[in-house]
């Protein structure tokens, strides 16, 4: 099988490359990795390498067309936020080219994407987390303190404040307006500890499996020691949320514990999370699901292992 992994510089495509690796032992699977960056570490792992544009850029999606043709992939592995919308934009076009994009459907992705739309299709299952949507600083007068203030759309921790009092908020309303635009969200702060739930659905929304992890350091928006474990309440309200999102593949979900200590849902993404590998290593390869169900093969979706995982980097010479 002819896998295509794109944004290979990113922590998901590393996880997915060594994934495959992990138990294609007789090199079965050819692994071709895109990135924007000649120098992504994905390339060193995958069998074959293309630069491509930028994923924001207007010929990004003519110039993957292409490689897909050529190579006559089979699979393709979106690990991106922009790419996972172009992917499922184009389904049409895959699907006449019999390539298998093991993914949520693209509006799906969108709602999910936007933390508003995602928090307005959850919150009538769960007691979710309390979202404010002031315009000016006169709207906070009975707002409970601490708050978060970040981006609708956004990832890897990327433009999140934490207020603390209506000075912060009168601070930011007079230097940046910007915070009070539709482009952002304000929600509760979430004190206590945060997981990370690795979910696989099948292309008909059927829950395979579901992997949480207590993230125990975060480097940069990315797990770098975890803890997996098992809860039933957590797993079985992160199947329930993928069954009213409509969610097929890879999934990845953020909560963390409010004061009292209730997990709350934070966000979601339709793809590979960067701890993906994590999974792996507690013995559920998603990536070995997958493809033993694009092959048609019997599928196994064993239980994870509980087990403590340090992420360290390994260099690569060029």
């Amino acid at each position: 099988m002819i896998i295509l992994v794109s944004c290979a510089g990113g922590p998901a495509a590393v996880g997915v490359i060594k994934s495959v690796r992990e138990f294609d032992k007789k090199n079965e699977h050819k692994i071709i990795a895109i990135d924007c960056d000649n120098l992504s570490v994905g390339f060193h792992l995958a069998d074959k390498s293309y630069v491509v544009p930028f994923s924001v850029e207007d010929n990004y999606w003519k110039e993957v067309l292409k490689i897909i043709r050529e190579e006559k992939v089979d699979l393709i592995v979106p690990t991106g936020d922009a790419d996972i919308v172009h992917f499922s934009k184009n389904q049409a076009i895959l699907d006449k080219l019999h390539v298998l994009n093991f993914m949520s459907n693209h509006k799906d992705i969108l709602d999910c994407q936007d933390k508003l739309t995602f928090y307005h299709r959850s919150s009538s299952e769960f007691n979710n987390l309390k979202h404010l949507f002031p315009i000016t600083s006169d709207d906070w007068q009975d707002v409970e303190f601490p708050i978060l203030c970040k981006p609708r759309r956004g990832s890897g921790s990327r433009g999140i404040e934490l207020w603390n009092d209506r000075n912060d908020v009168r601070s930011f309303s007079s230097t940046e307006n910007l915070h009070f635009s539709s482009d952002y969200i304000y929600q509760e702060y979430l004190p206590g500890t945060e997981y990370t739930i690795d979910v696989l659905c099948d292309l008909s929304g059927e829950v395979l499996s579901v992997v949480p992890r207590e993230r125990l350091q975060i480097k940069a928006g990315i797990s770098s020691k975890g803890r997996i474990f098992r809860n039933e309440l957590i797993e079985d309200s992160c199947a329930r949320l993928c069954k009213i999102l409509n969610m097929k593949g890879p999934v990845c979900i953020q909560m963390k514990e409010s004061l009292d200590g209730t997990p709350k849902f934070v966000e979601i993404n339709p793809r590979f999370g960067g701890g993906t590998y994590f999974a792996t290593l507690a013995n559920v390869n998603f990536m070995k699901i997958i493809i033993d169900i694009a092959m048609g093969n019997d599928v196994d979706v064993p239980n994870p292992k509980e087990i403590t995982v340090l992420r360290y980097y390994n260099e690569v010479v060029v």
